[in-house]
């Protein structure tokens, strides 16, 4: 059996990322682990079971998000609150007890319950629009937030002091409250009269008292759960533990018998670095895994360790698609922006400005941005209306009122508006934007992984500033070393079908390196190198 430790928490806390329906994600959920448990549940790689450390009432709903709703799990929160359901329920507002002289009023976005002409309540709803959160008012003033579980029970209720939160109360589904977190410290209270978690043996849940009533930090207690659900997991299983900080020293004390996979992503590396802890879990693992091999690099670098075996298994699959691009009547750029500084920003955006208004009136320039800031659309339109206005263009070009369409052609054939913006945090949202496209440019010092292996999936040429495993100079793309050289690359590809046909071939064969088929390959060979040292280990 293998188990997936994932790290799925919000700003550094034990909880989901679970959000109201109307708030724009400011990150994607998928990551590494999330990839993991899709290819191990559709293609069948070996037996698992994710462990989950977080506090995560609407997981059933992330599940199905995922594809993966019925991939078996362990719940740490569930075993300290007593919780043994399974199933998610139907469950409405209207299941709850409100006074009878409320009145609710139903905005675009939430449900506000209104008593006399004060704010009594605010209702959200998820995502996949289920209630998950109410929001409790006196004087205009939040008192309380009542968290939901989608398996219909309050799970969690937030009090607060002043407008600020001040204690967390967790229950079980009977509505008994098991434990309190208190946030000025951190320390937690047992409920005296309920101070036991359940653990499964052989399909039994059994009740085993807490060791104390009060602890330091949740992560005592999240730790001691976990290693009383340890005793009932074989020493020769596996865990794919996805590294962050938060869970690495609650991990460093309880996996040191185990035998661990750990499992580097470049955003979360980004955002965390590597710790104390994560050093400790990286001194006894048997096997690390990178996204990257700019992430195996910046590893090695961060650990002053050029030596580390690092194994790379890209979270993202190949798969041959055909985009729509040949059939408009413009040719869309995509340009890559995130990591482009000021100035380099600024050079892009006249030489394209030029190569559309003095070589290719067909060509639009799209400008890519992954970030989910908001009116990021708009700073960036701006940012390019400065540009070509300091280089004594026209900054019409980057007008936002009208966008831009096929049909933008003047009857001289002259484009007005050539650059938008397309804003995708998410996955999908970059595949669908791809399929429009006719060329991809990403000149940033790390290319964006997922936006490269998906053009290679449609067979989108690339130009970028350095050959990465997906792209060769010179069969699906080309490698510039200077600005300057952009406007003949893209114009290699847009002003040619024949040269825009032969990199769609060679985008199809390389990636034949990154089919499923190769992942499920390279996970097989990872448990196969654990199995094996455990039978080692066993045979002395």
């Amino acid at each position: 059996m293998q188990y997936f430790i994932p790290a799925w928490y919000q700003n550094g806390d034990w909880k989901e990322n679970e959000q109201a329906w109307y708030r724009a994600r400011t990150v994607t959920e998928f990551d590494d682990t999330v990839k993991q448990i899709q290819l191990f549940f559709r293609k069948h790689v070996a037996p698992f079971e994710i462990l989950l450390l977080g506090f995560s009432p609407n997981f059933r709903h992330f599940l199905h998000r995922q594809g993966v709703y019925h991939a078996p799990y362990w719940s740490c929160f569930d075993a300290m609150q007593g919780i043994t359901e399974k199933d998610i329920a139907m469950f409405s507002f209207h299941d709850l007890s409100w006074p009878e002289d409320v009145e609710f009023i139903y905005s675009p976005f939430a449900v506000i319950v209104k008593r006399g002409d004060e704010k009594y309540a605010q209702i959200e709803f998820a995502e996949d629009g289920n209630m998950f959160r109410v929001d409790m008012f006196k004087h205009q003033v939040r008192t309380c937030s009542n968290i939901y579980d989608d398996r219909g029970f309050i799970s969690c209720q937030i009090v607060y002091r002043g407008g600020v939160p001040y204690r967390e109360q967790y229950f079980d589904e009977t509505g008994v409250w098991k434990f309190a977190r208190f946030l000025d410290d951190g320390h937690v209270t047992i409920n005296p009269e309920s101070s036991w978690y359940v653990v499964n043996t052989d399909g039994e849940f059994v009740h085993v008292p807490y060791k104390k009533p009060r602890y330091r930090k949740i992560d005592e207690m999240i730790a001691e759960v976990m290693q009383e659900n340890l005793r009932h997991i074989s020493a020769f299983d596996g865990f794919l533990i996805a590294m962050h900080p938060l869970h690495a020293g609650v991990l460093a004390e309880t996996m040191q018998h185990h035998k661990t996979v750990l499992s580097f992503f470049g955003r979360r590396l980004d955002e965390c670095g590597i710790g104390k802890m994560d050093k400790r879990l990286i001194a006894e693992a048997d096997v690390i895994v990178a996204d990257k091999q700019a992430t195996a690099h910046q590893i090695r670098q961060q650990l002053g360790d050029d030596g580390l075996a690092i194994r790379v298994i890209t979270p993202y699959d190949s798969r041959q698609e055909l985009g729509n691009s040949l059939h408009l009547q413009v040719q869309n750029i995509l340009l890559a922006v995130d990591q482009i500084a000021d100035a380099d920003f600024a050079e892009l955006v006249v030489r394209l400005a030029d190569y559309v208004t003095q070589r290719n009136h067909r060509a639009r320039i799209c400008l890519f941005t992954r970030s989910s800031r908001y009116n990021e659309r708009g700073r960036l339109m701006q940012k390019a209306r400065n540009a070509l206005r300091a280089a004594d263009r026209d900054p019409d070009l980057a007008r936002e009122d009208e966008g831009v369409t096929e049909s933008q052609i003047d009857m001289q054939g002259r484009a007005q508006a050539v650059f938008s913006v397309a804003q995708c945090v998410d996955e999908m949202s970059v595949s669908r934007t791809l399929r429009e496209q006719r060329v991809l440019v990403d000149l940033q010092a790390v290319p964006d992984q997922f936006l490269q292996i998906s053009a290679m999936s449609i067979g989108l040429p690339q130009i970028t500033a350095q050959e990465t495993d997906y792209i060769a100079d010179g069969q699906n793309g080309i490698v510039i070393h200077d600005a300057s050289e952009l406007p003949d690359a893209v114009d290699y590809y847009l002003s040619s079908i024949a040269h825009f046909n032969q990199a769609q071939i060679a985008s199809y064969e390389l990636g034949n390196q990154f089919t499923t088929g190769q992942l499920v390959q390279s996970w097989k060979e990872v448990i196969q190198s654990i199995e094996h040292q455990s039978t080692a280990a066993g045979s002395h």
